[in-house]
């Protein structure tokens, strides 16, 4: 086992006895915070009292910043000392802030404060931004949720800490955006949702009386996506990236279906290689990135056609390519109800509902079926 870091509080002649806190990463199994010295009637405390995570941090702290939230995680008391394992394994390269508050265990000891880490890799930095969407020049001034794409795969910290918004002089918009943490990761961690605060977007309610749409109509606005911003290997992201946009009118109209272009693939048979000609879909303005790939697709009789969805003319157009050739026949152009716009607005329903309760709260969403045929 490796000891990384080693931060011993102030006690005078007692101080070989006294707590340190240190960053340990055992040869099997994740890097876990640990404190040692604390009083053998403490750990029995410890050990003995169930304590709830809020309990647990007002002992041992451990958070991405002296500011932030503390870092979710399993507290135990194993091998005289008292560790913290964190839910998701700590990044490497990455700085956390570490409080130890013995008194809040009962132990008359002084408090410590530290900086930890874990190794960063030596090698050099390569990952970037490879896209933020929506992707338009122009975007609706109640904007709820932008998705930033990395060229590999990002640690386990949020990336709010990492992004700003500027407005039209350059100054950072303050409260922007929705301070959520590792949840708004795809499962490759190549994709972080970043969400502006709800509660500013929606009209009427009190953090939007209080300080408004962080988005106004006309305004140029940059969001920053700091090279601050680790990968999996500990090591920040190559280049700084910026996308400027100018805020459009708010779009409060829900998504209708009957103005959506299908072109079925009439000539397909006819004119495509084995049948594949794509099926395209137009809409009458950019739909949510992340919810077209998985809330629309194709099936027959049922059954879903497998194939290749992609998007165009900057989340305007769906095309869909199957697997295997088309036959003739009728097919269903499914959407599910989840689909929003980038203001969230849904099939049928505007974001500006008047209360948040009245959203459809059901296990599973409605689905919408379009028919279309393919010819001979």
């Amino acid at each position: 086992m490796t000891a990384l870091a080693v931060v011993t509080a102030a006690c005078g002649p007692a101080a070989p006895a006294a707590p340190a806190v240190r960053l340990a990463r055992p040869d099997s199994g994740p890097a876990y915070v640990e404190v040692t010295g604390l009083s053998a009637a403490t750990l029995a405390s410890l050990a003995a009292t169930p304590r709830t995570p809020e309990q647990w941090a007002s002992i041992l702290r451990v958070a991405v910043t002296a500011d932030s939230p503390p870092v979710l995680g399993d507290y135990r008391v194993a091998d005289g000392a008292l560790r913290f394992t964190p839910a998701f394994p700590f990044d490497p390269g990455r700085p956390y802030a570490v409080r130890v508050h013995p008194a809040a265990a009962g132990d008359p000891e002084a408090p410590i404060i530290a900086t930890l880490a874990l190794p960063g890799s030596a090698a050099t930095a390569s990952t970037t931004v490879t896209a933020i969407y929506p992707s338009g020049d122009t975007l609706p001034e109640n904007l709820l949720r932008l998705y930033v794409h990395f060229s590999a795969p990002m640690g386990q910290s949020s990336g709010v800490d990492h992004v700003a918004l500027l407005d039209p002089a350059g100054n950072v918009v303050e409260g922007a955006f929705l301070p959520l943490d590792y949840e708004f990761w795809d499962t490759d961690r190549q994709r972080f949702t970043v969400f502006l605060d709800p509660g500013r977007v929606k009209r009427g309610i009190l953090p939007n009386r209080q300080s408004g749409r962080a988005l106004k109509q006309g305004g140029r606005y940059t969001l920053v996506v700091k090279t601050t911003w680790r990968d999996e290997n500990g090591l920040p992201l190559k280049e700084e990236f910026r996308k400027t946009f100018t805020a459009g009118p708010a779009d409060m109209q829900p998504l209708d279906t009957a103005g959506w272009r299908i072109t079925p693939p009439h000539r397909a048979v006819e004119t495509a290689p084995a049948g594949q000609a794509p099926l395209v879909v137009s809409f009458p303005k950019p739909l949510d990135h992340g919810l077209l790939m998985r809330a629309l697709g194709v099936r027959r009789d049922g059954t879903p056609i497998e194939g290749e969805a992609r998007l165009e003319a900057g989340e305007t157009r769906w095309t869909f390519t199957p697997r295997a050739p088309w036959a003739p026949g009728t097919y269903e152009l499914v959407a599910l109800s989840i689909l929003e716009d980038p203001a969230g607005n849904q099939i049928g329903r505007a974001f500006e509902v008047d209360n948040f309760d009245t959203v459809d709260k059901s296990p599973e969403p409605k689905t919408i079926a379009m028919p279309f045929a393919v010819g001979r």
